[in-house]
């Protein structure tokens, strides 16, 4: 079996060791610049492209779409990394012999074609929960409009944390960013930018990645924060696998990663034959891939339902295998009318589609009103709010609150 090499950069000396070696690696093509070495992985079957500096390293992006196509990527460095966070890619000195190179691009080539079986890796998730060493991703997703996603990602991480887990939220809508509004945040940092960078610099450091983002204390717990964009022209700053790195590490050392995302979901063709062009939803889509959980918020009224029911449609085509569980928000009889549960339902089994329904929230104006202008969480400004309740039972906190009973007069 031989093993296919594409060199990237003019360096004659790794051609003619590779052609000396009478082993598996064969060259079959050599190029001088990125562009033209992505499209002859992207064509042609390339079992490896070699790179030989570290300025010729592709983006991060390009990187995982390599990756997809099976195609091992070795960079040539004098300090390489001994450990790093991108599937695929091998770093190796520049005089390592051809007869120590061919078993690691093996080994690298077997776990890119053949990944760890499933059982395998759920006897390693067992054993990490068990650890308590891995936490949860949970993403908060919804169609176009205002159903109140946001709103019930923070209040969902603010109950968590009032339970003892560990949470951070991640504000990842790159479209309307509003998770620093709602805490009173005059932020203009942008931490969800700043993971980014701090993952794409190579570093995987949990304290450098906590570093970026805000500690804030609500209702006598501190959550971590990660602010979203000021401003939406800035989301190429956000790259969806650098983020889908950060997650990945920040759920290794918190109970609980909440993911606040925007609603479309539609990627762009490709812009150019030759790489792949930045996708403006590609953040959305990613997040909601790699989490544990999906929340779709959907508002109960006679506009919520039926963008709900299209973008389900939608949902279904781009990302195929990833469970929805639907969250009914704002109900109330002034959108539904008499006996709102019910009406929900028969409107929901006539035209909906078969996905788990994880719980109904209540409209309440006031209680969310008043918590936007305090830039506080409804534990602290309406502790016994139904919306509230409703909430922590999503978490899984039963209430302790006691209703009174109501006394009845009788006359005689």
């Amino acid at each position: 079996m031989s093993i296919t090499v594409v060199v990237l950069g003019n360096d004659e000396h790794v051609v003619r060791q590779i052609e000396g070696y009478r082993g598996e690696l064969m060259v079959t093509r050599v190029c001088e610049d990125i562009a033209e070495a992505i499209a002859v992985c992207a064509v042609g079957a390339v079992d490896v492209l070699l790179v030989s500096g570290r300025e010729l390293l592709p983006p991060v992006e390009q990187i995982d779409a390599i990756a997809a196509l099976h195609t091992v990527l070795v960079l040539l460095d004098e300090t390489p990394r001994a450990e790093n966070m991108i599937t695929g890619l091998l770093e190796v000195e520049p005089n390592i012999s051809m007869i120590e190179l061919e078993p690691l691009v093996l080994r690298t080539l077997r776990e890119l074609t053949h990944p760890v079986r499933a059982d395998a890796g759920i006897a390693a998730s067992n054993s990490t929960d068990s650890d308590g060493t891995n936490g949860k991703i949970v993403c908060f997703w919804g169609a176009p409009g205002s159903p109140g996603r946001s709103t019930v990602a923070l209040n969902y991480a603010v109950e968590a944390a009032l339970v003892g887990q560990s949470v951070v939220i991640l504000d990842a809508d790159t479209f309307a960013a509003s998770i620093s509004i709602q805490l009173g945040l005059l932020d203009e940092s942008a931490s969800i930018a700043q993971l980014c960078r701090v993952i794409d610099s190579g570093s995987k450091e949990p304290a450098r990645l906590a570093a970026t983002c805000l500690s804030v204390e609500v209702a006598a717990v501190v959550i971590k924060v990660a602010t979203g964009l000021p401003r939406a022209s800035r989301w190429p700053e956000v790259r969806a696998s650098a983020l889908r790195r950060a997650t990945e590490v920040l759920r290794e050392h918190h109970d609980l990663v909440v993911l606040d995302v925007a609603s479309p979901i539609e990627l762009d063709e490709q812009l150019s034959f030759d790489t792949q062009a930045p996708q403006r939803n590609a953040v959305t889509v990613e997040m909601l891939r790699s989490s544990d959980e999906v929340f779709m918020v959907v508002a109960a009224d006679s506009v919520g339902i039926p963008r709900a029911l299209r973008a389900i449609d939608e949902f279904e085509e781009q990302i195929p295998g990833v469970d929805l569980q639907i969250l009914f928000n704002k109900l109330g009889t002034a959108n539904t009318g008499h006996s709102p549960k019910r009406r929900l339902l028969e409107a929901w089994d006539r035209f909906g589609p078969r996905h788990t329904i994880a719980g109904y929230l209540p409209q309440d104006i006031v209680s969310c009103n008043a918590a936007l202008l305090a830039g506080s969480p409804l534990a602290e400004i309406a502790p016994k709010s139904a919306l509230r309740t409703e909430i922590k039972g999503l978490v899984g906190i039963k209430s302790l609150d006691k209703r009174k009973k109501r006394l009845s007069r009788r006359f005689g």
